[in-house]
């Protein structure tokens, strides 16, 4: 790969993970205060009408996003071609929008009893008619992580602030969810103010119906892919207690948030592999592909190993005596970051980049029904406990599907690392002991959790730098380094 492609993709990939960082480490802040202020009734609540919110948005998405990326990285150096397909795409979008508002509309008039408060609604409606003009796929078509990471850092900072002034006490749930759209909306609104700046949109003659056949597949594997992320709390909700959603919606919160450091790393490489591949570039494909899982697998086996053994102290110290049945679910939820991540991994970056979404759309089809079945089922049975298990369930299901499919149609390509594996456990296994002997010497929950969080990444780090040697490590050492010794 040529030098400059190369730097773009270390100064991105740096970018994102600086985003992705924030996005843990906000949460961190907001959630220990948000669980001693609200009570899971609350939390539950407004968990139960974000999820309901955004999965309308999915619905009027109509699979621009992926598309749109797509098709943005292809044509990013034609200026004129990129005009016409923006102004396309966000007219589609504001048609798609309308339609999907009648939908909602009837979803609020069918479950009014259920949300039970009007502002919670008033809320929602204003995010969802903004969101018809999102434009998410325009920046990270074109690469520019930084303006998203300076974007969403500010954003989520305003919004930090405004959880400490405005939220006092339970009553103030309400406040929460405002404060959740409030973001949402003002990342919409930056955006088109930078969009319209870069490319004029123009609405006339637009040939937007040329998109449809395109980007159904893609609407497609959006609406089944979000079941699991937003029909999860609406689910639960229907079938067990709003206590219930309180706990899960905290629990998978959390999981999620965590999940994006892997996850996130999808839209760095996405746009230069589906380059690479449409340009039958074998030799560069690949080794993207591998640095890919590489950074999942060393990355999501510590997460979760951390996660699983410091549940008890984690429970504890974030989310208070109103929450305690969180830390089974984290327990359960441990192995979502690497289940989530391997599954996106033989989705994204391998199958729909050598454009096979319509295999993809058939496994996510088969693991969407799996899920609503059990999370019923599951959910009706043992409340949040048991949708988490649905939720893990369905990411072997998923991965399972996909990687057969990958060794069907795409034979030659290796997608999995199993050095990096064994490397990734033994590292983890470090943290057995560690934890073990913080929990004999420090009595202090918190001050535990910290002592155990940082030895046990001083452990990991040293061991698969220095003493496994890991190719991606060793890698990722050469880069920071190089970074810091430039003046």
């Amino acid at each position: 790969m040529p030098e400059p492609a190369l730097a773009n993709i270390k100064r991105n990939f740096f970018f994102n993970f600086l985003l992705s960082c924030a996005q843990v480490l906000f949460p961190l802040f907001s959630i220990p205060y948000i669980s001693r202020v609200l009570d899971p009734e609350g939390v539950g609540r407004v968990g139960f009408i974000d999820s309901f919110t955004y999965y309308f948005i999915v619905l009027a998405e109509l699979g621009i996003t992926v598309y749109g990326i797509r098709e943005v990285a292809s044509r990013k150096n034609d200026v004129v071609q990129l005009r016409k397909l923006v102004s396309e795409l966000l007219f589609l979008h504001l048609v798609s929008s309308l339609v999907a508002l009648i939908f909602y509309a009837v979803g609020i008039a069918v479950l009014w009893e259920k949300i039970g408060d009007t502002r919670l609604i008033l809320f929602s409606a204003l995010f969802f008619v903004v969101n018809f003009f999102s434009c998410d796929w325009y920046f990270i078509g074109r690469e520019k992580f930084g303006f998203i990471t300076l974007r969403t850092v500010v954003v989520r900072l305003l919004a930090l602030l405004s959880i400490f002034l405005l939220i006092h006490k339970p009553d103030d749930y309400y406040i929460y969810y405002g404060i959740i759209a409030a973001a949402g909306i003002a990342s919409i609104v930056w955006n088109l103010m930078i969009l319209l700046k870069e490319t004029p949109v123009s609405f006339r003659s637009v040939n937007w119906k040329q998109h449809l056949p395109k980007v159904l597949i893609t609407y497609l594997i959006a609406i089944l892919y979000s079941i699991p992320i937003w029909l999860d709390n609406v689910l639960l909700g229907l079938v067990s207690t709003v206590a219930a959603v309180g706990y899960y919606a905290f629990a998978v919160k959390l999981i999620r948030t965590g999940t994006t450091l892997l996850t996130d790393s999808f839209l760095v490489f996405f746009p230069r592999i589906v380059s690479l591949a449409d340009g039958n570039d074998e030799k560069q494909l690949q080794e993207k592909l591998r640095m890919n899982i590489q950074f999942i697998i060393l990355l999501a086996v510590p997460m979760g190993a951390g996660l699983y053994l410091l549940a008890g102290d984690f429970t504890h110290v974030f989310y208070g005596n109103n929450f305690t049945q969180v830390q089974q679910d984290l327990k359960i939820l441990a192995l979502f970051p690497l289940l989530k991540g391997v599954s996106l991994f033989l989705s994204n970056p391998v199958l729909i980049a050598h454009r096979f979404e319509r295999i993809f759309l058939n496994n996510l089809l088969v693991g969407s029904v799996f899920f609503v079945v059990t999370a019923i089922l599951l959910g009706y049975w043992k409340e949040d406990s048991g949708i988490c298990v649905a939720l893990i369930m369905t990411e072997v299901l998923l991965i399972i599907l996909n990687y057969l499919s990958v060794r069907r149609v795409l034979p030659l390509l290796v997608v999995f690392d199993w050095k990096s594996v064994v490397h990734a456990m033994a590292g983890a296994s470090l943290f057995i002991p560690v934890i073990y002997l913080t929990g004999e010497l420090i009595a202090d929950p918190a001050l535990r959790l910290i002592i155990s969080a940082l030895v046990c990444m001083l452990a990991y780090f040293t061991f698969i730098t220095f003493i496994a040697r890991n190719e991606f490590a060793l890698r990722l050492k050469t880069v920071l380094l190089n970074s810091m010794a430039r003046p």
